[in-house]
């Protein structure tokens, strides 16, 4: 039994997702992994700097200055790798990396059940496009930059089929907008 065409466009849909998630997630990972990078810049530097610091030390016995260069130093390593720990930020950008892969060979999957084998497609092919596409998206444990997602937003909107993330944003805070009025009243 082959699909109907309201099944063909369901399936293009789900190509659309996981094409714009795919984009949506490597953005995400090349900019956390950016940040993570930016970051590195004054632990190398901090780094550089005890050692030179260090070897120039010369001097035998108390040396207060150099006590508290290593002291400012090492409490400015902690706190920048603080932060990294506490933003996660190589977990992110691991985790959109992954994904990405997974979303792109996803989207490829559906793109050749629809250009070569669409006379074997099956409703239960369509079923198994949707469900690994949830479960992708269940395996993201972190959100999208707001500006990630509103840059795609702008180049794809009316283009593809957007990924609920990007396609019901305006319509559920209109609708939350309007229902927290009523409630006020």
């Amino acid at each position: 039994m082959t699909i109907s065409v309201e099944q063909i466009k369901l399936l293009e849909s789900y190509r659309d997702k996981a094409y714009i998630t795919s984009i949506l997630c490597s953005q995400s990972a090349e900019h956390f992994s950016f940040l993570r990078s930016i970051i590195n810049i004054p632990l190398i530097l901090s780094s550089s700097t005890m050692t030179v610091l260090n070897s120039m030390d010369n001097t035998e016995g108390n040396n207060n200055n150099m006590k508290y260069a290593n002291i400012i130093l090492n409490a400015w390593t902690s706190l920048i790798l603080s932060l990294v720990g506490n933003f996660k930020l190589p977990e992110q950008a691991t985790n959109f990396s992954q994904i990405q892969v997974k979303m792109n060979k996803l989207c490829h999957q559906i793109e050749d059940k629809l250009a070569i084998d669409i006379e074997n497609c099956k409703i239960e092919d369509i079923r198994q496009f949707i469900s690994e596409y949830d479960n992708l998206y269940e395996q993201l444990d972190y959100s999208f930059p707001n500006f990630i997602k509103n840059r795609v937003k702008s180049v794809y909107s009316g283009k593809k089929v957007l990924p609920n993330i990007l396609n019901c944003e305006l319509t559920f805070t209109k609708n939350d907008a309007k229902n927290d009025a009523q409630n006020i009243v």
